[in-house]
């Protein structure tokens, strides 16, 4: 997992996510954007016999209004590569343990926007704060997908794993 950097101007601004980002005209695919941008953001260079399973789109930032069309490439790994962080946009990474992520007694309820006190959203605590919002649910795809016997009882409202994420 990353967590962005602080940076006003950004709606995601210091929260975890996975690598990801704009497609550049440079792109060929979508994938390829993929592959560019976890290379920049981790330094983390992926094969493509490590590719698994390209997710249908989804949408990102229903939230707070500005939808954003999102592909979810899943990779699986043999071991844990070398972490290269890009500073200017992310602050730290960790990995998370798989039966920790898909254990359901891990799951807890918090407010996430001062507006909105009363709503709460499910997340996972994670050691510099919580994974929540798409990144939840994309995690929480992933393990319901890929994962069943490890997949967590917690379903989704709409619904780069080796052992670690």
């Amino acid at each position: 997992m990353l967590k962005r950097t602080s940076n006003p101007q950004d709606p995601w601004s210091g929260q975890y996510a996975f690598p990801g980002g704009r497609r550049d005209s440079s792109d060929s695919s979508l994938l390829d954007t993929c592959l560019r941008e976890t290379y920049e953001e981790c330094g983390v260079e992926l094969a493509s016999h490590s590719f698994i399973k390209k997710y249908p789109v989804r949408k990102a930032g229903n939230h707070l209004g500005i939808p954003t069309p999102v592909t979810t490439y899943l990779f699986e790994l043999t071991h844990r590569p070398p972490i290269k962080l890009q500073e200017t946009e992310i602050s730290a990474h960790e990995w998370l343990q798989l039966g920790y992520a898909a254990d359901d007694t891990n799951i807890i309820q918090r407010p996430m926007s001062p507006r909105c006190p009363q709503r709460l959203f499910p997340c996972l605590p994670a050691s510099k704060g919580l994974v929540w919002g798409f990144t939840f649910e994309t995690l929480m795809m992933v393990i319901a997908d890929r994962y069943s016997d490890s997949s967590p009882s917690y379903s989704m409202p709409n619904s780069t794993p080796t052992n670690n994420m």
